[in-house]
C-alpha cells in the first residue's frame, strides 16, 4: 500500500564521452522502469543545474500519482527517503486543524489548531460571503487571511518538530464548498444564489507555490459535491465508511452548517444547509466558543443548578454542550415547558432582566466578571429554531428515500460539537433521534481524520472520485413544506412525543408529564 506521494533514491548516470542526453531526460530514464514516463514540471527543470552535479548525480525524488500518471513533484540531493512529510488539514469556517505526518512511519508527529482569522469578517459563513461580493479587493483580503492561517500552523508544527514547512512536499486540505472558495480567491455568490451552483467543484492538484503556502510540493484539496456539501463531508464519510456497508447508516455533521448523509454500499443520499452559530454558542449574549472558561455541561438535581467549565475555574459564558444540557436538564425539571417558554415559578434561578425571563445558570460568585451570565427566552427560541432545521433535515432525508428513523443500524455523528456534547441530553431536547444508544458512534474531527487516511492510502482517491459521483443531492430549500415542518419541531423533543419514547418515559417518570 501506498500513500499518494512517493519518495525515490536514484544515482543517474552522468554525461559524458559522447552521451551527451539531457539532465532531464536522464531522470526520466532513470525512473521509467517503475514509473513509466513522469511529468516534469518547468518548476522543476529550473532545478536541476546545478542540483545533480554538485550531488555527484545522486538525487532523491518525490512523486505522485496524479489520476494514473506519475509527477516528480521535487528533487534533492542525496538519499532523503528517511523522512517524508504531509501536511493533513481541516479548513474549518470557525477553526481549522492541522497534522504533520511522517508517511514513512505513519506517525502523526504533531496537531495544533488556530481559530480562522476569516472570523474578522464576520462570524457565519453567509457572513461572509456577502461581505465579498462583487467585491474584489475583499476577495482578496479573505483569500490572504486563509492562507495566513495555514501557513501560522504549517509553521508552528514545523517548529515544534525541528523542520521547515518547506521541507513538507504534500498537503490534503477537507473544507466546505465556501472555504475552498474563499481559499482559491473565487467569489462564492453563487453558493448561495439560486440555482446554487457553486463556481468548482474539484481543484485537482495544486502546487504550494501557487497558493502561496510555505510548504512545498502539491496540495490537494478534497472535491466536494454541492454548494452545502464539501469535501470536508467527503472526508468525513472516507472514515464512516457508509458507502463500503451492508447497513443503513446516517453521517451527521452539524455545525455551523448541517450536512447529512443517508445510504449504505447501494446508494447514497445526502442533503445540507445553514444551521447558524447556535449549536457553538454564538446565539447568546453570553454564549462563547468551547474555550477555557466555557460552561460544557450541566445538571440540575432537587432543583439545585451544578455545571462544569472547560479547563475548571470560574464561568465565562457557555458553548454548545452547556447549551444543550441546560435546555434538556430544565425541560426534564419543569423550568420551561415543550415549546421553550420558562416556568417563573419553578426555581429562584429563573429571573427576569430587562421585561425577559432567563435562567441564570451561573450566578456573579460563580462567574469570572463577578456578573451573573443568564440564558434568555430569546436565546433558547434561537436555539431551538436550529434545533429544528436540524431535526428536519433529518426527518426530511429520511421520508424522501421512505424509511423510518427505527430502520437506521448507526449514526455516524462527526465534528466537534457531535463529539463533546451528552447524547442523553441532544436525545431529550429533539436534535438526534430517539434510537438505543449503541447505534451511535462518534468521529470526532472525521474531516481532518479523511485527510489524513488519504494521504496514507492512494487507493482512497478512487473511493473520493467514486463517492462524489455517487451522491445524489437534496436541496432543502426546494422542498414546498420544508417550513411547516420545522414549525412542528419547533417543540421539545417535538409535537410528537411518540417518536422519542424514552424522553416521554423520562417525563412521566419525573411527574412532569402525566401518563396516558
Amino acid at each position: 500500500m501506498y500513500g499518494l506521494t512517493r519518495k525515490v533514491f536514484r544515482q543517474i548516470r552522468p554525461p559524458g564521452n559522447g552521451d551527451i542526453k539531457g539532465d532531464r531526460e536522464r531522470i526520466i530514464d532513470a525512473l521509467a522502469d517503475e514509473f513509466g514516463r513522469p511529468v516534469f514540471s518547468n518548476e522543476l527543470l529550473q532545478k536541476i543545474y546545478p542540483l545533480c552535479r554538485d550531488a555527484n548525480w545522486e538525487i532523491t525524488l518525490t512523486l505522485i500519482n496524479e489520476f494514473g500518471k506519475w509527477r516528480i513533484i521535487e528533487l534533492g540531493p542525496g538519499n532523503q527517503c528517511q523522512r517524508q512529510l504531509a501536511f493533513a488539514l481541516d479548513l474549518g469556517s470557525t477553526s481549522l486543524a492541522m497534522r504533520l505526518l511522517d508517511l514513512n512511519s505513519g506517525e502523526i508527529l504533531g496537531e495544533d489548531s488556530l481559530l480562522n482569522k476569516q472570523i474578522q469578517f464576520g462570524d457565519d459563513i453567509l457572513t461572509r460571503i456577502f461581505h465579498v461580493k462583487n467585491r474584489a479587493d475583499q476577495l482578496k483580503k479573505i483569500q490572504a487571511v486563509t492562507v495566513e492561517t495555514i501557513n501560522l500552523l504549517m509553521t508552528k508544527l514545523a517548529a515544534n518538530n525541528q523542520i521547515k514547512p518547506e521541507d513538507v512536499t504534500m498537503t490534503t486540505i477537507a473544507g466546505n464548498t465556501t472555504m475552498i472558495h474563499f481559499l482559491m480567491g473565487v467569489d462564492p455568490w453563487p453558493i448561495f444564489e439560486h440555482p446554487f451552483a457553486p463556481v468548482f467543484n474539484d481543484t485537482g492538484y495544486l502546487t504550494a507555490s501557487e497558493m502561496g503556502l510555505k510548504s512545498r510540493g502539491l496540495v490537494y484539496c478534497l472535491p466536494s459535491v454541492a454548494n452545502y456539501l464539501g469535501g470536508d463531508t467527503l472526508s468525513g464519510l472516507l472514515v464512516a465508511g457508509l458507502h463500503q456497508k451492508e447497513e443503513l447508516g446516517l453521517f451527521i455533521d452539524i455545525g455551523t452548517n448541517g450536512e447529512m448523509v443517508l445510504g449504505n454500499k447501494d446508494f447514497l443520499v445526502a442533503g445540507a444547509g445553514a444551521a447558524g452559530p447556535a449549536l457553538e454558542g454564538g446565539i447568546s449574549q453570553t454564549g462563547m466558543k468551547a474555550t477555557a472558561g466555557a460552561v460544557d455541561s450541566v445538571l440540575i438535581k432537587n432543583d439545585h443548578l451544578r455545571f462544569t467549565t472547560i479547563a475548571g475555574g470560574k464561568a465565562l459564558g457557555i458553548c454548545g454542550s452547556g447549551i444543550v444540557d441546560l435546555i434538556a436538564q430544565m425541560l426534564l425539571n419543569g423550568w420551561i415547558d415543550f415549546s421553550g417558554r420558562f416556568n417563573a415559578n419553578a426555581s429562584d434561578r429563573i429571573v427576569k432582566r430587562e421585561g425577559e425571563l432567563g435562567v441564570c445558570y451561573a450566578r456573579g460568585s460563580e462567574t469570572g466578571s463577578g456578573k451573573d451570565l443568564l440564558f434568555t427566552e430569546t436565546d433558547l427560541k434561537q436555539f431551538i429554531d436550529t434545533k429544528a432545521a436540524a431535526g428536519t433535515m433529518v426527518s426530511y432525508l429520511l421520508e424522501r428515500v421512505g424509511v423510518e428513523a427505527a430502520d437506521l443500524d448507526r449514526i455516524y455523528v462527526s465534528g466537534a460539537f457531535g463529539t463533546y456534547i451528552n447524547l442523553e441530553s441532544a436525545i431529550t431536547i429533539g436534535l438526534y433521534p430517539d434510537l438505543p444508544r449503541e447505534r451511535f458512534v462518534f468521529l470526532g474531527n472525521s474531516s481532518l481524520e479523511g485527510a489524513t487516511r488519504l494521504i496514507y492510502d492512494q487507493r482512497l482517491m478512487d473511493e473520493l472520485i467514486d463517492l462524489q459521483k455517487r451522491i445524489e443531492y437534496l436541496e432543502f430549500g426546494a422542498a414546498i413544506d420544508f417550513l411547516s415542518r420545522m414549525y412542528a419541531a419547533r417543540f421539545l423533543p417535538h409535537t410528537n412525543l411518540n417518536d422519542y419514547p424514552s424522553v416521554k418515559a423520562n417525563l412521566i417518570k419525573r411527574g412532569i408529564l402525566a401518563a396516558r
